[in-house]
């Protein structure tokens, strides 16, 4: 019985022995930054709607951007916030932001996109 737990304990020991320095080292700052941009999103998801409006109105004009707007700001509401929820579960695992701007006032001009979230260096 103390054979299996033995061999798991060298094994753990020698994985941690090679691993890499750069892995360690921005490690608590990437889990950090990730769940204060979650905690960020998930509050500040209801700006969406005036931003997607002034971007629909400058886009079209202000008739078609008032609706416009609001239908499309609801829809980034929705998914800023499904993000931010995502980034505080997620946060022990370093990831690049899926939604950018990574913050709704980044670049409070340009439209809200999304993409498949990737691994940090």
């Amino acid at each position: 019985m103390k054979f299996p737990k033995l061999v798991v304990m060298a094994a753990l020991i020698s994985a941690a022995a090679y691993t890499p320095v750069s892995w360690g080292g921005d490690y608590l700052s990437d889990v950090s930054e990730k769940f204060i941009r979650g905690t960020a999103n998930l509050f500040t998801g209801l700006i969406e709607v005036p931003k997607s409006i002034s971007w629909a109105s400058r886009e079209t004009n202000i008739f078609a951007g008032i609706p416009g707007g609001i239908i499309l700001g609801t829809l980034q509401t929705l998914g800023r916030t499904s993000t931010g929820v995502f980034d505080i579960i997620s946060s022990p695992v370093p990831t690049k932001s899926m939604i950018n701007p990574p913050y709704v006032f980044e670049r409070f001009d340009d439209p809200t996109t999304y993409a498949a979230p990737e691994m940090t260096d």
